[in-house]
């Protein structure tokens, strides 16, 4: 499991659902929660929460993605690449933080990812949990 540490930023509720924007070192991260600050006591800007998300839903992206709908976009440099016939782990350094994706060999070797590249993780909002310090 992957955990990047942050203060809640802003939050938009409608509705039962709220969209949390948290600021981290490494990006501003935002994730749709099924709560609001009415009923979730740790829904408060400012709070400090860490930011949980699984190394199979990191994809990779090389820098000139261009434009995407996910937001959640950590710039990263590529520290180590585990290779293995099916599935690839790729360790990253964010910016003093260390995270992983599991991704497809093959799109490993698509990608031509190798040591030292500057990549994007990528992270859809509704794959990011917050846990309460």
């Amino acid at each position: 499991m992957n955990k990047l540490y942050g203060k809640i930023s802003k939050i938009i509720s409608h509705e039962g659902i709220s969209l949390v924007n948290i600021e981290t070192d490494q990006a501003v991260l935002g994730t749709v929660l099924i709560d609001t600050p009415e009923s979730c006591t740790y829904l408060e800007i400012g709070k400090k929460i860490t930011v949980a998300f699984k190394e199979t839903e990191v994809a990779i992206g090389l820098k000139n993605i261009g434009t995407i709908s996910m937001a959640n976009q950590i710039p990263c440099k590529i520290e180590k690449i585990t290779e293995g016939k099916i599935l690839s782990k790729i360790s990253l350094t964010c910016k003093g933080a260390k995270i992983s994706s599991i991704i497809t060999s093959n799109s490993s070797k698509r990608l031509n990812l190798n040591n030292g590249l500057e990549v994007i993780a990528l992270v859809k909002a509704n794959e990011i949990s917050l846990l309460e310090e």
